[in-house]
């Protein structure tokens, strides 16, 4: 029989195989394995498993593999006015690619317009699980100078992040980090959870919570989605906000509550 290490190893290989999660980070992929391993009989079962939950955190917000390199050489063409009309319109492209920030397109002048007008403007952002919505940084009410720190699992989106920050000279940085267990060291006014607390409470019930007392910024933006991604409402507004209160009980937080068609967001300010 192989030794644990050699087992694991070789298990997350076989998850990595696949297309969908081939880009995965794979301290996220070693850490769902482990994890089903401890609570399933063989490798087989603890792989199916781990499959599932990789999809539902992850892989079901993109139906399909993301172009970057197209969209590399894209880039390199356009202006570097990163509010040229070409460039929104590429960004734009960009965003519906993924489901969270396409969710997002129809209310996203107004949906950070509203959830960032307490603040006024901001100078540093760290995002969360961020999939592509750091391309929304030309909608944010930013301080010139600004720094915007992004994380997610996948390191392809986070390496078109870079290129992107890198082509508008953006101070940013995309990071691969795993949030159940950490954050990136980085101080930052703002700290955005757009969508983020139901994939992580997929792997562990109280993410969710430990992740609101990880975060160090003054200001966090949580949201919660409104509908699933087959359009079903299913009183999911209703359920998020009573998980939300949960998440908060007995912390003395000032909370602003903003409800839009599909989402539904919180501006807390400690």
């Amino acid at each position: 029989m192989a030794e644990p290490d050699t087992l694991l190893d070789a298990l997350v290989e076989q998850v990595q195989r696949a297309e969908k999660y081939r880009h995965l980070s794979e301290v996220l992929v070693r850490s769902v394995l482990t994890a089903e391993m401890e609570k399933r009989r063989g490798p087989k079962e603890a792989v199916k498993a781990a499959r599932s939950k990789l999809h539902q955190v992850a892989a079901a917000y993109q139906g399909k593999p993301i172009p970057y390199a197209a969209w590399l050489k894209e880039l390199a063409q356009l202006p570097q006015d990163l509010h040229h009309p070409d460039v929104l319109s590429y960004l734009m492209h960009a965003l519906s690619a993924h489901a969270s920030t396409r969710e997002r397109i129809p209310i996203q002048a107004v949906f950070f317009q509203e959830c960032l007008a307490p603040l006024g403007s901001v100078h540093s952002i760290l995002d969360l699980a961020c999939g592509l919505n750091p391309l929304v940084i030309p909608w944010l009410p930013l301080q010139p100078g600004f720094t915007y720190t992004a994380c997610d699992i996948y390191t392809d989106m986070l390496d078109f992040l870079n290129a992107f920050f890198a082509r508008f000279k953006i101070d940013g940085h995309a990071v691969p980090c795993d949030i159940t267990r950490e954050l990136p060291p980085v101080k930052a006014d703002l700290t955005l959870v757009l969508k983020t607390i139901p994939c992580l409470e997929q792997i562990d019930k109280d993410a969710g919570r430990r992740l609101l007392e990880m975060i160090s910024s003054p200001n966090i933006l949580v949201s919660f989605p409104a509908h699933s991604l087959g359009g079903k409402s299913k009183g999911m507004v209703r359920n998020y906000e009573r998980r939300f209160a949960e998440l908060l009980a007995g912390k003395a937080w000032q909370v602003t509550r903003f409800e839009f068609p599909g989402e539904l967001a919180f501006l807390i300010q400690r």
